[in-house]
């Protein structure tokens, strides 16, 4: 455990009365092997649950470096085949709600039709959910017209300044070198009429700066309904965005209908290979689990490929109606994260209450519990894939199931009793009737 700040000397001081404490209990007992097994059982699943947590807790305190990523479950789940898999994914997040409320058309209008359409009915027709955010972004996108005329403004007085000077500066080095007076009049003549150049060029691109600073509230909205209209074109198939797809070289284009149809097929390619592979009943030498597993995982990730994808348009979208800043998204944790947050603490909870025996049955009960739930998601079923960082192959019986038949045998006795703050907490509730049989 050199990975976590706990000095080594500690664990091994934890370890030495861990065994002399066992050592006791059992004598006590009167040298019951049994006694001991049990003990050393409960303690050891105790100690793998307590050093799992802190290892998890850690990693989110230590953050991102080189050696080190915070704990996260979703890679876990990301591909889990299990009965609780999809759920689990979605507490990270729902690309298939996201797709529905952000990337399928509104209407059924074809592209050419679409194409047609003016830009103000084109902004009508962008998705609902999207254009909510557009339009939380109309004061900014308004202020930002503002300050760009302002600075026009502004830039158009400090353009004719220059223009002037340069005008003056060219005329007295023309004069200079003047050696008659026809060359002097020439060399006056020619400044006047830059001075009078620029004035009028500054007076012009004035005018236009005044012009959008007097509309900017409607420049405003025109962005806005910009936005709208550029979204849109690609959801309705008009305007192809970059895309890189597996299997493909180089980088390609597709519009939203177009990558809806590409995950679409992935998700029919995976019930397609899922239905031949149950039939069957059997993975073989592996080769069927293999394809059916690179076939959901295509799925899951083309499906999550898509929903990024477009939230990547809408925030480049966002971040011109922002003045070119990119808009602070609130950092809410999703509910995956918050139950990340609380499986971390749990195994810590209850593996500190194995090892210490306090309130051992429940919390046997509790962590064979959470081992079930973690096998739903990934089970060792023969037509799934095998769940990752798992050590050879099971077939239905895998670490998480022995574990925890290990932890309900272990909640069949009074081992806290035995060994630890049970014989202490529960002494008003029963009586211990002497050693086991």
């Amino acid at each position: 455990m050199s990975h976590l700040p706990i000095p080594l000397s500690v664990l091994y001081a934890g370890l030495a009365g861990t065994l002399i404490a066992l050592v006791v209990a059992t004598a006590t007992n009167k040298w019951s092997l049994r006694v001991f097994f049990l003990l050393a059982l409960r303690i050891a699943i105790g100690w793998h649950f307590t050093f799992e947590g802190l290892h998890k807790i850690h990693s989110i305190h230590t953050g991102v470096t080189e050696t080190n990523r915070p704990f996260s479950s979703e890679p876990y789940f990301k591909a889990a085949p299990g009965p609780l898999g999809e759920h689990m994914r979605k507490q990270f997040s729902d690309p298939e709600v996201e797709i529905a409320k952000k990337v399928k058309a509104p209407k059924s209008i074809s592209r050419a039709d679409f194409d047609k359409l003016t830009p103000d009915e084109q902004a009508v027709e962008c998705p609902e959910e999207v254009a909510k955010q557009f339009d939380a972004l109309a004061s900014n996108a308004k202020e930002a017209a503002k300050a760009n005329a302002e600075r026009e403004l502004k830039d158009a007085t400090a353009a004719e300044e220059k223009a002037a000077k340069d005008a003056t500066a060219a005329e007295e080095k023309a004069t200079k070198a003047a050696k008659t007076d026809a060359e002097r009049s020439k060399a006056k003549t020619a400044g006047d009429a830059a001075r009078a150049k620029a004035k009028a060029d500054g007076e012009k691109a004035r005018q236009v700066a005044q012009k959008k600073l007097d509309s900017f509230e409607s420049t405003g909205d025109d962005l806005v309904k910009a936005a709208k209209a550029k979204y849109a074109r690609w959801v309705y198939g008009v305007d192809a965005r970059p895309a890189t797809l597996k299997f493909t070289s180089g980088d390609g284009a597709l519009t939203a209908p177009q990558w809806i149809g590409y995950v679409e097929e992935k998700k029919r390619e995976t019930k397609d290979s899922e239905a031949r592979q149950v039939d069957g009943l059997g993975n073989g030498y592996g080769t069927d689990t293999k394809r059916v597993a690179g076939f959901r995982t295509d799925a899951i990730a083309a499906e999550a490929d898509l929903a990024r994808e477009a939230n990547t348009f809408i925030a480049e979208l966002k971040k011109d109606l922002n003045g070119g800043k990119a808009v602070e998204e609130p950092t809410e944790l999703s509910a995956g994260q918050r139950m990340d947050r609380f499986t971390m603490w749990f195994l810590v909870t209850v593996g500190a209450c194995l090892m210490a025996g306090l309130l051992t049955r429940v919390a046997c009960v509790l962590a064979a519990g959470f081992l079930v739930m973690t096998y739903l998601a990934h089970p060792a079923f023969p037509w799934y894939p095998i769940p990752p960082n798992t050590e050879g192959n099971p077939l239905f019986i895998n670490k998480n199931v022995i574990e925890a038949l290990a932890l309900l045998t272990l909640a069949c006795y009074p081992t806290g009793r035995w060994l630890g703050l049970d014989a202490i907490v529960l002494r008003p509730f029963c009586k211990c009737k002497g050693c086991p049989a």
